[in-house]
């Protein structure tokens, strides 16, 4: 049997948001800010296990089954840079249905704005299917950017 071919992806989102860098840096570093918008739709989707050690070094889960198709994925991440309300580096791998899906590499950057933050969030991505996944990744991840964004307003971070 023959590989599928590497297929490499790289996307750059940009907003800036309301929230002073600390609140946003929150979103990521605080396990229960992030559990409120790094999840699947709670109609869709069963949480199956969720563990988060923010250090340098440290490992984040989360594995959860799509209801309906009974796929599941798994998000494996190692942080490497934590500079709190400035900069996080991490490195994660996604599985699907224990099938090895890709290996992206996380920068956020987060720079005072007034009162909110200008905020910069790039991945790249190796796809291991072949198949170039960059426009669902950066879709999905747009999606998990406007939960973020409610996230903090609905804890009063915005206003």
């Amino acid at each position: 049997m023959t590989a599928a071919p590497f297929f490499y992806g790289t996307f750059t989102l940009k907003r800036v948001w309301a929230t002073p860098p600390e609140r946003v840096f929150g979103a990521w570093s605080d396990p229960h800010l992030k559990a409120q918008w790094f999840t699947g739709p709670p109609e869709r989707w069963t949480l199956l296990r969720r563990s988060m050690d923010f250090r340098v070094g440290g490992l984040e889960v989360l594995e959860g089954r799509f209801n309906e198709s009974g796929t599941v994925t798994l998000f494996e991440a190692r942080y490497h840079v934590i500079e709190p309300a400035r900069r996080l580096v991490y490195a994660y791998d996604l599985y699907h249905s224990a099938h090895f899906h890709s290996v992206t590499l996380s920068s956020l950057e987060l720079e005072a704005q007034g009162d909110g933050t200008h905020v910069s969030y790039t991945e790249q991505i190796v796809f291991l299917d072949g198949k170039d996944g960059t426009a669902d990744r950066r879709h999905g991840t747009g999606i998990q950017f406007d939960m973020i964004e409610t996230t903090l307003q609905f804890n009063g971070a915005t206003q």
